[in-house]
C-alpha cells in the first residue's frame, strides 16, 4: 500500500514537472507570438511606409515632368521674335554662359581674359537695364541702380558704386576687396526685384531659383574662390535673363500686366 501511495506521489511529482515544463513552453510560445505578430506588424508598417515612399516619389517624378512639360510650353509660348531677343542672344559655350559671344566666367583649365568677362558682364548690366525700362518698374524706391558703360558698367546700391567688372590682378584680389562680388551680388538681388515685381500681375518661376547671392545653388560671389562654382552661378545667371526675355517680351504678359494694371 505504502508502495502504491509512493508511486502515485512519484507519478504526481512527475505530471506536476511535465506540467510546469508545459506551462513554460508555452508561455514561452506564448513570447514567441507576441514577437512574431509584432514583427508582422512592424513588417507590415514598413510596407506600407515604402509604398507610401514609392508613390511619394511617383508623384513627385510626375510633379517634375509636369514643370518640365509646362515650362517647355510656356517657352515656346512666350518665344516669340522680340528686339531684346535679337539684340541679347545668350547661349552656352561649354561650361560657359555666353551673351551676344562673351563667356561669362573663369576656370583654371579655361582662364577667360577678363576683358572678356567684363564685356559679358557689360552686355548683361544693358541687358537687364533695358529689361527694367521695359517692364516699366518702379525703380524710385529702390536701392540698386544700374550704370551700364560696356566693359566699365557699374551698380550703385543705395548711391554707392560697386564695379561690375574685374581685372588681371586676379579673383584673390577680387574677393579681398569685395568690390566685384558685391557688385555681382547686388545684380542678383535687382534682379529679384524684376522678378517679384512681375509676379505681383502674373505666375512666373525663374529656370535657377535666386536665393541672396546665390542662383540654381551656386554662388556668384564665389566660395574659396570656387571659379567652378562661380562659373556655374554665372551661367545660371544668364539663363534666367534668357527667361526674362521671354517673359517681359510676351504679348500676352504685357495684356495681363495691362489688364492688372487697370483694375487696381
Amino acid at each position: 500500500m505504502e508502495r502504491q501511495e509512493e508511486g502515485l506521489l512519484s507519478e504526481l511529482e512527475a505530471f506536476k514537472k511535465e506540467e510546469a515544463e508545459l506551462m513554460a513552453e508555452l508561455e514561452r510560445q506564448r513570447q514567441l507570438e507576441e514577437q512574431l505578430q509584432k514583427e508582422e506588424d512592424d513588417f507590415w508598417i514598413k510596407v506600407a511606409e515604402c509604398q507610401l515612399d514609392i508613390e511619394e516619389t511617383e508623384e513627385e517624378r510626375a510633379a517634375t515632368s509636369a514643370a518640365i512639360r509646362y515650362a517647355s510650353a510656356e517657352l515656346t509660348r512666350l518665344r516669340k521674335t522680340n528686339v531684346l531677343n535679337e539684340m541679347f542672344h545668350i547661349s552656352q559655350d561649354g561650361p560657359f554662359g555666353t551673351i551676344n559671344g562673351f563667356r561669362m566666367g573663369r576656370l583654371p583649365e579655361q582662364p577667360v581674359p577678363w576683358e572678356e568677362v567684363n564685356a559679358a558682364w557689360g552686355q548683361a548690366c544693358l541687358l537687364l537695364d533695358a529689361l527694367v525700362k521695359k517692364a516699366k518698374l518702379p525703380t524710385a524706391q529702390s536701392q540698386y541702380r544700374l550704370v551700364p558703360r560696356g566693359s566699365h558698367s557699374t551698380i550703385k546700391v543705395g548711391g554707392k558704386d560697386f564695379e561690375l567688372y574685374g581685372c588681371d590682378g586676379g579673383l584673390s584680389s577680387f574677393w579681398a576687396a569685395s568690390q566685384f562680388g558685391s557688385a555681382m551680388h547686388a545684380f542678383l538681388c535687382f534682379m529679384q526685384e524684376v522678378v517679384s515685381f512681375l509676379q505681383r500681375s502674373a505666375p512666373l518661376q525663374l529656370p535657377f531659383k535666386i536665393e541672396r547671392d546665390k542662383v540654381g545653388g551656386c554662388s556668384v560671389k564665389g566660395s574659396q574662390f570656387d571659379q567652378e562654382r562661380w562659373t556655374k552661378a554665372l551661367k545660371f545667371l544668364l539663363m534666367d535673363l534668357k527667361y526674362l526675355i521671354a517673359v517681359i517680351e510676351s504679348r500676352d504678359f504685357a495684356a495681363s500686366r495691362s489688364s492688372s494694371t487697370a483694375t487696381s
